[in-house]
């Protein structure tokens, strides 16, 4: 009777049914739990110390990280590993109920999506249990370092520019770049990164994008990084990266298509649900760009979120077919 009662107690939690789900599909570490949980590391880690103990979940040491994924007496189905570990009787019994209730089960909290974002991430970022087949030195950021060797001298704004991640790496081939953002925390994170890499050539500036108090006309390129989808009123936001940028200056907008995944309201604080592109060219248009256009980043395996990359042309006075640089 104690024994039925600890294994219905053990699974009685919904974080430890939520972290055996995941854990199921993929083996994951800490950190990717926590970026899908949206719970604190020492939790997950207290919550994962109780399913290894029942023998729920196993360890798996890749390299530097170490995954957790369903034991393979829990995933089989038997009582017993051949190493001598066997799990209680009445525990065994109780998982392969809840088992095949959470595997069907909805998802209220919407991890799912999230798993997969994470997996995408592991892929294109390293991390993953593959990370040894990787080949060194693929990395978007030796790239971005490479563009000021094709790139004229320019002033920049980086529009919503959060944590100063695209802008410091701005500042590696523009001539000077200020990031705007209304949350102080980020931007206290910013400045950190910026003196860690010893750039000398940003500014970082508290202020709502809507309410922007640049002077006109006094940057060459405006980005909206992944912060397009996070204003309240988007179309202003671009009104005014047009009214800061030079004759000949080239607005650059990185945001995500139009998706379903509402959770992103609550735990992200996102405004919208993505954008159709050619919505976002519109906005563009009305406010005076010319050549405006836009792309679709290609989607991969399991990808929940579709990325586009729109740009256009603040006309010059004299020469409204002249462009600042091609793209």
């Amino acid at each position: 009777m104690i024994n039925l009662a600890n294994a219905l107690k053990l699974l009685a939690d919904d974080t430890r049914l939520r972290i055996l789900r995941l854990v199921s599909r993929e083996p994951l570490n800490v950190k990717e739990l926590t970026s899908i949980l949206g719970l604190a590391q020492s939790g997950i880690s207290r919550h994962l110390g109780l399913l290894r103990k029942a023998g729920l979940v196993e360890e798996q040491r890749e390299g530097v990280w170490s995954y957790y994924r369903v034991s393979t007496m829990a995933r089989l189905g038997e009582r017993g590993n051949g190493n001598g570990d066997v799990m209680d009787e009445d525990l065994h019994e109780t998982w392969q109920f809840v088992q095949a209730r959470i595997m069907s089960s909805d998802d209220p909290f919407h991890d799912l999506p999230r798993l997969a974002e994470v997996l995408r991430q592991r892929e294109n970022f390293g991390g993953g249990l593959s990370e040894k087949l990787l080949e060194p030195g693929q990395s978007w950021f030796a790239w971005s370092r490479a563009l000021h060797h094709l790139l004229p001298a320019l002033d920049a704004i980086d529009l919503g520019c959060g944590d100063g991640t695209i802008t410091v790496e701005i500042s590696r081939f523009a001539d000077t770049v200020v990031g705007v953002d209304a949350n102080p925390r980020a931007l206290q994170a910013a400045r950190r990164r910026a003196e860690r890499e010893h750039r000398t050539n940003v500014e970082f500036r508290e202020g709502r994008i809507e309410q922007l108090q640049e002077p006109a006309e006094r940057y060459d390129l405006a980005v909206f990084s992944q912060s397009l989808h996070h204003m309240e009123s988007p179309e202003e936001g671009i009104s005014q990266a047009v009214r800061v940028l030079r004759p000949g200056g080239r607005l650059l907008i990185v945001d995500l298509a139009c998706h379903e995944q509402e959770w992103v309201i609550s735990k992200l604080g996102h405004h919208h649900l993505g954008f159709a592109p050619t919505e976002v060219e519109a906005m563009m248009s009305r406010n005076g760009l010319t050549g405006v256009s836009h792309e679709m980043v290609n989607q991969r395996r399991d990808e929940v979120f579709r990325v586009f990359v729109a740009t256009g042309l603040k006309p010059r006075y004299r020469n409204q077919a002249a462009e600042l640089f091609m793209v």
